[in-house]
């Protein structure tokens, strides 16, 4: 088995970048109406041009910079974690996301 989990986690290394981005969009999507939600609520009282403005730089800046920027952060993280574990840790972590969806009523 370990041999099994070592050539696995060897396989994918390369995707080590993608996945990690992977991980970090399934995150966006599944608190995005939370954070859009927070935010309507502080701008709700706003000239209509700065909600649109505050809206363009939320979403096109705002979650452009955080998958980025968290997606390298993240990626260096599972750099970390030997061959051995990686394919189940990150198993694990989209099991977690998906139960939490779940219970969110996500999916």
């Amino acid at each position: 088995m370990q041999s099994f989990l070592i050539e696995l986690g060897s396989w994918f290394r390369p995707y080590q970048y993608q996945t990690a981005m992977a991980i970090i969009a399934t995150v966006l999507v599944i608190f995005g109406n939370d954070i859009n939600s927070a935010i309507k609520k502080l701008v709700s009282k706003q000239h209509v041009f700065v909600r649109v403005v505050i809206f363009v730089l939320v979403c096109a800046v705002g979650y452009g910079l955080l998958t980025v920027w968290l997606t390298q952060i993240l990626a260096q993280q599972l750099s970390y974690i030997s061959n051995l574990y990686i394919a189940p840790c990150i198993f694990f972590i989209f099991l977690v996301l998906g139960a939490y969806a779940q219970r969110q009523r996500h999916i």
